[in-house]
């Protein structure tokens, strides 16, 4: 009985780290879920850059149409494109399409 009662705290030790163990593991701030939340903000931070890329390109467009600087070339251009249309001076190349073989 007595060498029950010297292995009973070693066992309660041993339970005790195998308990925080895995939930330093697994739990809802442990190491596994610590990597999928680092991938998630990686996801993000790209998705984030993509946005500002599209966001400074509809910028320059905004600009170029805006009343005190507006670029008559440009606005000419994409009315054309727009509209399908081309100007009596231009020379329109036409190419056949891939998917009308």
């Amino acid at each position: 009985m007595g060498a029950f009662k010297r292995i009973i705290p070693s066992f309660f030790l041993a339970v005790a780290i195998a308990y925080f163990g895995y939930h330093a593991f697994t739990g809802d701030q442990g190491v596994l879920n610590w990597i999928v939340v680092e991938t998630e903000i990686s996801a993000v931070e790209a998705e984030l850059e993509q946005a500002r890329g599209e966001r400074e390109a509809l910028e320059i467009t905004a600009g170029r149409l805006r009343s005190d600087s507006l670029d008559l070339d440009y606005v000419d251009e994409r009315a054309r494109a727009i509209l399908n249309v081309a100007h009596p001076d231009d020379f329109v190349v036409r190419l056949e399409d891939p998917a009308d073989r």
